[in-house]
């Protein structure tokens, strides 16, 4: 992890923070999970969206994250 570049500034994150409810609230305002598409982040700073360090020029979108894979059964 110690090679990851931030996708945004610092003031940019914070900013962000301040105007998008964290995912613990999510059910709050609505029953929908997260897409995939645009901001998310969490409360507990142990959690870390990893979208948070893809290269800003790359869009958060659905598919934009690599699934894991099943093993075929053997």
């Amino acid at each position: 992890m110690a090679k990851l570049v931030p996708r945004y500034s610092r003031q940019e994150l914070e900013t962000l923070i301040e105007l998008i409810f964290p995912e613990e609230r999510r059910h709050e305002f609505t029953r929908e999970p997260w897409n995939g598409e645009g901001f998310r982040h969490y409360r507990d700073p142990r959690v870390t969206c990893l979208e948070h360090y893809m290269p800003g020029n790359k869009p958060i979108l659905p598919g934009a994250l690599p699934k894991p894979r099943r093993k075929p059964a053997a």
